[in-house]
């Protein structure tokens, strides 16, 4: 019975550190997740003419698993379209467990995707028009409509 006893434990053991081994890998792969998809947008003025060579800014950032926002400026085509690609960002389950709750003490907090694109005024780059953001299962704004015609 004694020896039965020794061949069981070996098993025992290397079934509990294969398991605890597989649960660490679960929880610190890091998954990959699309913040914004591919986003194509049109800039034209209040009179619907494209904006030509115009410098927009895409900003994008996952609250729940990064702690830094990220952009890219490009350049209107001569149609006024400018095409931004989809944007992922990976985080493990554990970043995703825990960032929210490292997060949930700031004043600030915010959760989930987020991303907007802002037409910029050259040379100083300040913002023309920002109200242009992106909201998980909703639609993106395909089209984006200047007030005011860049200098």
């Amino acid at each position: 019975m004694k020896k039965q006893m020794h061949k069981w434990r070996p098993r025992k053991r290397v079934w509990i550190f294969a398991t605890l081994g597989a649960m660490a890998l679960l929880l610190l792969y890091p998954f990959k997740t699309t913040v914004v998809p591919e986003w194509s947008v049109r800039i034209v003025d209040e009179a619907g003419n494209p904006l030509r060579t115009n410098r927009v800014r895409e900003v994008w950032q996952h609250y729940t698993i990064e702690s830094a926002s990220h952009q890219e400026v490009l350049i209107t085509d001569g149609e006024g379209y400018v095409t931004f690609p989809r944007r992922t960002v990976r985080g493990s389950l554990l970043v995703r467990i825990g960032w929210p709750i490292v997060n949930a003490l700031s004043v600030h907090a915010s959760y989930g995707p987020s991303a907007g694109v802002y037409v910029l005024d050259h040379p100083t780059d300040s913002f023309l028009e920002d109200n242009n953001s992106y909201f998980p299962g909703q639609p993106l704004p395909k089209q984006v409509v200047l007030k005011s015609a860049p200098h």
